[in-house]
């Protein structure tokens, strides 16, 4: 049996996804060389994960990161540590190929419990907002529907919006094409919005990803220009599924409202690239960090200055420290809000994580 079976066998009977989403996630997104297994003494493949990588912007610039996905352990294997030891091998490989951090979203809410032990935290949220069946979206300007929504243009345009995020895992054009497999797979909905310009013609505006769950509809992101245009974009989805509520997983930093959500966690695995990453891009920012990591103590523990666009390690320094905390904390700081970032001093951004097929 193969690698590739094994974990399909792990995956089936650990999650509840249908056939059709295995079958397509497997043909589709698995790639043999992001898979980790661990076997145990009989040579049985009782624990698997998939190491993922991804872009993120940053700062200004785009980073490695990693997105950690099916992490599991055959039910009658649970309970022995396999899954910790699979942990900890997936924080070095990660580290070892240059990534700046390593991401995941919680199939559920106790499993932030079980991922804060390798020194994840809490930085991806969701601004939850809820939609009566009666809310028709009204829009200013005209909109028109795209109809080929497999266009290079869709493309194009969502590569151009996930840009324009602070700090966001993008993905690929080959990632789309996923996430509208996965769409499929659920008899969801994409929908993409153009508006006509009197000098270049139609412009694609936004787009807006849903899935109809029993008597609600979950918007899994909406992309697009500005409000007015995102609008737009769920103005489509109320003509497709009228008379149903919506919860939009909005941007953490939307002013439209909405209730704040934990999504995903994310753990630092290379400190000196953050830190080198945050110092480029604020060249008067000047600090002295002591980073302490248990499980990566040779790439991350260790005495960070930074001064003048540059991050230097100096393990040597004994004087003042502006900041001395574990691994966790520095990505709780770095990745948190603006007025958190001003009070300790650092300049700190709050990430986004979203079509993750999760």
């Amino acid at each position: 049996m193969s690698k590739r079976d094994d974990i399909i066998r792990i995956w089936r009977e650990s999650f509840s996804d249908s056939r059709e989403y295995v079958s397509m996630y497997f043909d589709r997104v698995y790639r043999d060389d992001e898979a980790l297994t661990y076997v145990d003494d009989n040579g049985v493949t009782v624990s698997s994960l998939l190491l993922q990588q991804f872009r993120m912007t940053f700062h200004g610039a785009e980073v490695p990161v990693s997105y950690l996905a099916g992490a599991a352990t055959r039910r009658s294997h649970r309970g022995k540590g396999y899954m910790s030891k699979l942990m900890r091998e997936a924080l070095e490989v990660s580290a070892q190929r240059g990534d700046m951090l390593c991401s995941l979203i919680p199939a559920r809410s106790a499993l932030y419990y079980y991922y804060k032990r390798f020194g994840f935290s809490t930085v991806f949220f969701t601004k939850e907002q809820r939609f009566t069946s009666l809310h028709s979206f009204p829009v200013k300007n005209e909109y028109h529907a795209v109809e080929d929504i497999a266009d290079d243009d869709v493309w194009d345009a969502f590569d151009r919006f996930q840009h324009k995020r602070e700090s966001y895992i993008t993905h690929t054009r080959r990632d789309m094409d996923n996430i509208r497999a996965d769409l499929d797979s659920d008899s969801g909905d994409f929908v993409a919005m153009a508006a006509d310009d009197e000098d270049s013609g139609p412009r694609i505006v936004s787009m807006a990803w849903a899935v109809r769950l029993d008597d609600l509809l979950l918007v899994k992101d909406v992309m697009g220009e500005d409000d007015e245009a995102r609008t737009a974009a769920l103005r489509r989805l109320r003509e497709l599924h009228p008379g149903v509520p919506f919860l939009l997983l909005g941007r953490p930093g939307d002013t439209m409202g909405g209730r704040l959500m934990p999504r995903g966690m994310a753990r630092v695995v290379n400190a000196g690239l953050l830190l080198e990453t945050v110092a480029q891009a604020n060249p008067k920012w000047a600090s002295r960090i002591r980073v302490t990591d248990p499980l990566l103590p040779q790439v991350n523990s260790h005495t960070y200055i930074i001064k003048g666009g540059r991050c230097e390690i100096d393990d040597s320094y004994s004087g003042r420290l502006d900041m001395d905390v574990p691994i966790d904390v520095l990505g709780d700081v770095a990745f948190s809000s603006s007025e958190i970032g001003d009070i300790m001093c650092f300049p700190s951004v709050r990430p986004m994580i979203s079509l993750m097929l999760d």
